[in-house]
């Protein structure tokens, strides 16, 4: 969606070789040069010429429209100066007529998604790096189906292994004990195992039935991962997570499709058995070049199969779904794995899922490791969060209630902790500093939501009603009013950006922008106290179109926009 549409026009009429995504509408770095600024870097490309030689070129042959009262070139930008209340009123209205849908390209309309994330082994509670992959398929979700996106969210269940045998094994013990309790049980089970050869025997005897179809088997398994998948869905729900589909593994084992898969690469002379009597699938024939991750085990000599088999009969199971984009989200230290089963689907003539990968989330004292024993929970991460946000609300909203100061705080706890993660890229570490992330001041996601119980404030002031709509009477001529509604109109453009990217790292940055902009637009600009009716009409409107973008960028985010802080 563009804004500027009208000046869009003008300048694809002068130059019929572009098009509207050719034309990009910034702001100048001095308001002084102008309005927007239009780099012609990409247009000059196209029109094989040089950007300083376009820009002044168009600067004099365009024929803009009233809306533009003067044209001139800086070197490879074409700067505008606009009849600022006409342009400004084009957005308040733009915004006010579209509500939550505002930023919205419509680019996937009639397209349908599947994203895959934040599979987690049923014996263990999520730590902040899986918090870190949900946030980011949550946010991922919300943001296509801003775009018109059909989005279903599946969930891989890892029902089966060693370590569900164990639990089924003292199923009577972990009936009626809470996520923690099963959590414990399974320590001393596991512990029990390492001693006890007969017991650890039983569980693998359990897992092999389990495999070749025994009902029962399957039954008490479905019923322990029950258990445990419900205690973590209770701790993803904290941040927002929420899933469509739950796809258990054990459907996979002995999927009839991976028959003509292992025939295909027979085919090309990928398959073969090792010295161990297991069925390989050998990469280098499909290209692979390295000597590491070549080998990939299907089969086991037993005949059952591995992980990695009912990974790509599962892969078989989401492409099968006929979705235009096939999306997982996976932690950067699966990229050798995923790029293993992408060979093998290629190769098979299917198409590899797309994937996001995500780095670490880096504490004081570094990465997070199981191996070095440093894990930290998510749900600790979030009862820390949640204990010290209590603290910082109390201190900047004294005049609430206790009542009041505890649900914000619950509020800020997760918007801190999202919003610290998702304005970083997903391929790059996350270095979380908690007294930080919680402040009302700077860079966070507190900030942003103080801006929103601001802008709700002054409204709620508002005396008179306002009108659904900016009309001839608006009036939009002081800088900062401008360039708080040119950040505003910008948004479109970022969400577009976002989802090209994969990431919605620009919007967390966009609404810093738009939040810090407010803030100079409410001290240099009063609403209240304007000099006449009309201008103080027209900076409410500007104020509801400003609050419903920050609410529009944090529900990306999956941050809520509160009435009060």
């Amino acid at each position: 969606m563009n804004l500027f549409s009208t000046i869009s026009e003008s300048i694809l009429k002068a130059y019929p070789g572009l098009e509207p995504s050719d034309l990009f509408f910034g702001a100048p770095p001095n308001l002084e040069m102008g309005d927007v600024a239009i780099p012609m870097f990409l247009p000059a490309r196209k029109l094989r010429t040089a950007p300083p030689k376009l820009a002044a070129e168009a600067a004099e042959r365009v024929a803009f429209g009233p809306e533009v009262r003067k044209s001139s070139a800086a070197g490879p930008y074409l700067n505008l100066s606009l009849d600022r209340s006409a342009t400004g009123a084009r957005i308040v209205n733009a915004v006010l007529e579209q509500g939550g849908r505002f930023g919205s390209n419509g680019s996937g309309t009639g397209r349908r998604m599947l994203i895959e994330h934040t599979s987690i082994n049923p014996n263990a509670s999520p730590h902040v790096g899986r918090g870190r992959c949900a946030m980011i398929g949550d946010s991922m979700t919300r943001l296509f189906r801003l775009e018109g996106f059909d989005v279903e969210v599946h969930y891989y269940v890892n029902d089966m292994g060693r370590q569900i045998g164990l639990l089924v094994l003292i199923a009577d013990e972990i009936a009626n004990l809470d996520f923690n309790g099963i959590l414990d049980a399974y320590v001393r089970a596991n512990a029990r195992a390492e001693t006890d050869p007969d017991f650890a025997a039983r569980g693998y005897e359990l897992l092999v039935k389990m495999e070749e179809g025994d009902r029962d088997a399957q039954r008490r398994f479905e019923a322990v991962t029950a258990l445990c998948l419900k205690g973590q869905l209770e701790v993803l729900s904290r941040v927002g997570a929420a899933y469509d589909y739950f796809d258990r593994e054990s459907k996979y084992v002995n999927d009839p499709r991976m028959e003509q898969v292992q025939q295909t690469l027979r085919e090309r002379g990928v398959l073969f058995t090792d010295d161990k009597n297991r069925l390989v699938a050998d990469l280098a024939p499909l290209g692979y070049t390295q000597e590491e991750g070549r080998f990939f085990v299907l089969m086991r000599a037993n005949g059952s199969s591995m992980y990695g088999y009912r990974d790509i009969a599962y892969s078989l199971d989401k492409i099968a779904r006929g979705t235009d984009v096939n999306l997982m989200v996976l932690g950067e230290d699966h990229k050798l794995y995923a790029q293993q089963v992408g060979l093998i689907l290629e190769a098979a003539g299917y198409p590899a899922p797309e994937v996001i990968y995500y780095s670490y989330i880096l504490l004081k004292d570094g990465k997070m490791s199981t191996r070095q024993g440093k894990v930290v929970l998510l749900a600790d991460f979030l009862d820390q969060a949640a204990a010290l946000a209590v603290e910082r609300v109390a201190e900047q909203c004294p005049e609430l209630s206790p009542a009041e100061q505890q649900a914000i705080a619950e509020t800020v706890a997760v918007s801190a902790i999202r919003f610290a993660v998702l304005r970083v890229k997903p391929g790059k570490n996350v270095t979380f500093d908690m007294e930080a992330a919680l402040s009302f001041t700077g860079d966070t996601g507190p900030y942003v939501q103080y801006c929103c119980a601001r802008v709700n404030s002054i409204l709620r002031k508002n005396a008179g009603a306002l009108p659904k709509n900016a009309g001839s009477a608006f009036a939009s001529g002081h800088d900062s009013e401008w360039a708080l509604l040119l950040k505003v109109a910008s948004f479109p453009a970022v969400v577009a950006e976002s989802v090209q990217q994969r990431t919605c790292a620009p919007v967390a940055n966009f609404s810093l922008d738009l939040a810090h902009l407010f803030t100079a637009f409410y001290h240099d600009c009063p609403v209240l106290r304007a000099e006449n009716a009309a201008q103080t009409e027209s900076r409410l409107l500007i104020c509801r179109a400003a609050l419903q973008t920050l609410k529009n960028a944090l529900d990306l985010l999956g941050i809520s926009a509160p009435e009060r802080m």
